[in-house]
């Protein structure tokens, strides 16, 4: 609606923006192909059955549709023992953890039409035929992951809603901590994942921030690796955060930046507890899916609730790294006391990475060690892997490659690190050099070497 402003509560992967109030909620068979039979003994059916049958209406619309729900209403009425009012926000609430069953999204891979086009009437939008053949309707809205503008937030599980609708799992989890930060990954897709970093408290109590690099790779193949970076404000009394994605490119390796970044898609991150969560994406060229996330190394400091006791200085570590001439391309740490584990994905480009332009122009590569105890100040003999053969968000393929190179890191405080490196292999072959890093936003409180 173009008067009803959007309400608070209408909110989650798909939702538009906050241009009005979007409808419809949830979706329910309608057509009278597959109709709703009902016998309506005040219109002169006789319900009583007579050899074998009786009369029924077939109904469809809704007519079927809002009973339906009417119905569902009174189940939950029931089980609750009360009355409940608006529901709407509840239903929200629930979508924004596909988890738990609740909601039957509904997508084009789930609508059964390959190749779906606006234009072209189907299951996988509302357009309509023209007056003489297929094409020439009305332009619908595809269909995608979470909310549609056709669907809603999908078709009901009404078991599910029920035993999930008073559940008494966290509703609210603390995204302002910087517990969340470290490596996470979907096992299903291993060789791609996030970095993530989170601000605690950055504009304000309760009010962060939280950003994440995001290595993965093409469409396919042959496109070779591509990183993403995203981005949004993290409170500490919601369920998810809204991040951008963008995309940078043109850059050349360790050279000062002739960087374009632009915003490419929107995504949102939640996290059922501190080892599990859930990204949905929605790009720009038509991508959209889901990320099942789990945490690639063990939990150090997060709770539900938010950050709980004294972290070993060395996690403060993990975080965003890079150097001020050469922004735009950096290295996120994953620094973790209870296995001993550093890892980094390091963000950068081809040396030639101007000249190519493009997703092709950039390059990631991934460092690791597995004795990186409390403590350590410099760290030599850190291989330099780079990642071949996956292809966005898919299962096999990626590999962590052979080492192309060695690394030396010196830590010299919570706000400065030394990284030398060398390449002996690989599209960066020959390269080598020293990095000044820096923290893109300061040390965590209570860091210390």
């Amino acid at each position: 609606s173009a008067y009803i402003a959007t309400p608070s509560w209408q909110t989650g992967t798909g939702v538009p923006g906050t241009q009005g109030r979007y409808s419809p909620d949830v979706s329910f068979a309608a057509s009278t192909t597959e109709g709703y039979f009902t016998c309506v003994a005040a219109q002169g059916g006789s319900c009583v059955v007579t050899n074998g049958s009786f009369a029924f209406l077939g109904s469809g619309g809704t007519s079927a549709s809002t009973p339906s729900m009417a119905g569902i209403a009174a189940m939950l009425n029931q089980k609750t023992g009360s009355a409940l009012g608006n529901i709407n926000p509840r239903l929200y609430a629930l979508a924004a953890s596909p988890g738990n069953g609740v909601f039957h999204d509904v997508t084009v891979s789930s609508s059964g039409v390959a190749g779906c086009t606006l234009s072209t009437p189907s299951m996988c939008n509302n357009s309509t035929p023209g007056p003489t053949d297929l094409t020439g309707g009305l332009q619908g809205f595809q269909v995608g992951t979470g909310y549609d503008e056709v669907t809603g937030l999908g078709s009901i599980d009404v078991a599910n809603l029920l035993n999930q609708w008073s559940a008494t799992g966290p509703t609210v989890f603390n995204l302002d901590q910087h517990g969340l930060t470290g490596a996470w990954y979907n096992p299903a897709t291993g060789g791609q994942g996030f970095l993530i970093e989170t601000y605690p408290d950055l504009f304000g109590s309760g009010h962060g921030y939280l950003a994440a690099g995001w290595y993965t790779f093409d469409v396919t193949a042959a496109g070779g690796q591509r990183w993403y970076t995203v981005q949004g404000d993290a409170f500490n009394n919601g369920s998810a955060v809204t991040l951008g994605i963008y995309a940078a490119s043109g850059g050349n390796f360790n050279l000062p930046p002739k960087i374009t970044s632009a915003q490419v898609g929107t995504a949102t991150l939640s996290f059922s507890d501190c080892t599990h969560g859930l990204l949905n994406y929605n790009f720009n060229d038509g991508r959209m899916g889901s990320v099942p996330l789990t945490r690639l190394d063990a939990n150090v400091t997060c709770t539900n609730a938010g950050d709980s006791g004294a972290a070993t200085s060395n996690y403060l570590l993990s975080g965003a790294w890079y150097n001020g001439a050469t922004s735009g391309q950096g290295l996120f740490f994953d620094v973790n006391p209870l296995q001993t584990l550093f890892y980094a994905a390091w963000y950068t480009y081809a040396p030639n990475g101007a000249s190519i332009g493009g997703g092709a122009s950039q390059r990631w590569y991934t460092i690791q060690d597995n004795a990186f105890a409390p403590g350590t100040v410099s760290k030599s003999g850190l291989a330099i892997y780079e990642p071949t053969g996956g292809t966005f968000n898919t299962p096999g393929g990626a590999s962590t490659g052979a080492a192309v190179g060695s690394a030396t890191l010196i830590i010299n405080s919570c706000t400065s690190i030394t990284l030398n490196y060398t390449f002996t292999s690989g599209t960066n072959a020959g390269q080598n050099g020293t990095i000044n890093l820096g923290r893109v936003v300061g040390a965590p409180a209570g860091c210390s070497l």
